[in-house]
């Protein structure tokens, strides 16, 4: 015996915004019952039922997206949350804060000063009775008070008071021991008061009461690590300027001269140079201190390089360069008069390019004032001489000054005519000679060039000679 089922076509599903007519708001009705509220309308009541799904419905969704770019197979809690924050625009309200505080709806409060509806959720304060808390009487609690006495010190040398207070080992009673026979009066100093005593005076009271030997940690400076690179390219140009290869240190010094990015290796660079010229100087090499002289020339000449942050190493290297008493095994055959022009030209030329527009000419006077100190020296040699005459003429300041220098100038130019004649007499050294001469030629090359600067005519014989500058 056969049984027939029937399969009935389902019905389709209403989705239409509106609620179905005998849909019945069963969890609007249930949450107002719990909060106390019975004076619900029932078309009151639908339209929270269907705010409530669709925007749960809305919430859901949003959850689902959050899930889906998250790359998650099931919605986390996460999701929830991003979803409920991008969901604050409720209806007409711009909620602009959370009830972290668990403070409820009755708290939700719009905020004063804005004209746009913005509400928060606010706690109410309240308000404290300042007269209260003020008026309020404490109970003091009782405490019982133990006084331990310590000993008086003046100068070292300990001193009784007048009054002990001391506790009965037997009943712990509290009790004054007076004893007259050790009292001392502390005296007191009298000093002065502040009105009437001088900053000075209590400087000086201040130092004398004060240490005089003190221990000052100081960090020491330490110079950047060079990169393994920029140790090899350091060590390559150092070796080719240094050789024998003519073609090569050419091409080296122009690198050292076009090179924008020397500046980071620049105190490394020069302090080994400048430590190789006095390691030379010292051993009386002209040819290598001339190639350090060249590796420093071409450094001053580099737009891209500051020579301030290595002038502690440059400028001591240069002046040992022109004024060095011994710079050759050889002086009556070696060049040392190149050397010496060379490093004086150089040395000029870096402070007046890269020194006087930061120090407004200092570091020139100070130069002025040191080789000058050498010319008037009488234990200088005329090749130390030789060294400071370019660096004089042009670091003169004012024609007054340079004046004063011409004068200076004929002096040692007098010195070293009678020199040459006398030594041809009585048959002197011929290096003595010759230092002479050179010496003679380089002052007459000097006096017209600043003749030529400052219009300055030549002095007449039997004028006095001006020591206004010396």
């Amino acid at each position: 015996m056969s049984k027939t089922v029937t399969i009935r076509r389902p019905s389709p599903t209403k989705t239409s915004e509106e609620p179905a007519a005998h849909q019945t708001p069963i969890f609007t009705q249930t949450a107002a019952e719990m909060l106390g509220i019975t004076s619900l309308n029932t078309e009151a009541a639908e339209l929270l039922e269907f705010l409530s799904r669709e925007k749960l419905k809305e919430i859901v969704r949003l959850s689902a997206k959050w899930t889906q770019k998250s790359a998650r197979r099931r919605m986390a809690v996460a999701d929830v949350e991003h979803a409920i924050r991008s969901t604050r625009q409720c209806g007409g309200l711009n909620i602009s804060s959370v009830d972290t505080l668990n403070l409820g709806i009755q708290q939700l409060q719009p905020i004063q000063g804005t004209s746009t509806g913005i509400y928060s959720f606010l706690k109410s304060s309240a308000d404290v009775d300042v007269d209260k808390e003020d008026t309020e009487t404490f109970i003091k609690i009782p405490r019982d008070l133990r006084v331990i006495s310590y000993p008086l010190v003046n100068e070292g040398q300990p001193v009784q008071s007048e009054y002990t207070v001391n506790v009965d080992e037997d009943d712990g009673n509290f009790f004054e021991k007076i004893v007259p026979e050790v009292m001392t009066m502390i005296p007191e100093k009298n000093t002065p008061s502040s009105s009437t005593t001088s900053s000075l005076q209590m400087f000086r009271d201040a130092v004398k009461t004060a240490k005089i030997d003190q221990k000052v940690g100081l960090k020491p400076s330490t110079i950047e690590i060079l990169t393994v690179e920029q140790q090899i390219f350091m060590k390559d140009i150092i070796t080719v300027c240094m050789g024998q290869d003519d073609k090569k240190r050419h091409e080296a010094l122009y690198t050292l001269e076009t090179d924008a990015g020397l500046q980071v290796f620049l105190p490394h660079l020069t302090e080994r140079i400048c430590k190789s010229i006095s390691a030379n100087i010292s051993q009386r090499c002209l040819s290598l201190i001339i190639y350090a002289g060249r590796v420093l020339r071409s450094l001053s000449h580099n737009k891209a390089c500051d020579m301030t942050v290595t002038l502690h190493h440059v400028l001591p290297a240069l002046l040992s360069c022109c004024v060095g008493r011994n710079m050759c095994l050889r002086p009556e055959t070696d060049n040392h008069w190149a050397l010496r022009d060379f490093s004086a030209k150089t040395l000029v030329g870096l402070v007046r390019d890269q020194v006087d527009k930061h120090d407004a000419g200092r570091t020139a006077r100070r130069l002025f004032d040191f080789s000058h100190r050498i010319f008037r020296d009488t234990g200088s040699s005329f090749s130390m001489i030789y060294g400071t005459v370019h660096i004089l003429q042009e670091f003169v300041a004012g024609p007054k000054k340079a004046a004063w220098l011409l004068t200076e100038l004929g002096e040692t130019n007098a010195r070293c005519k009678s020199h040459i004649e006398s030594g041809s007499r009585i048959g002197a050294s011929q290096l003595s000679i010759q230092e002479a001469q050179k010496l003679n030629q380089q002052i007459l090359k000097c006096e017209n060039s600043i003749r030529n600067r400052y219009n300055l005519q030549q002095q007449a014989p039997g004028v006095p000679i001006n020591r206004r500058f010396h």
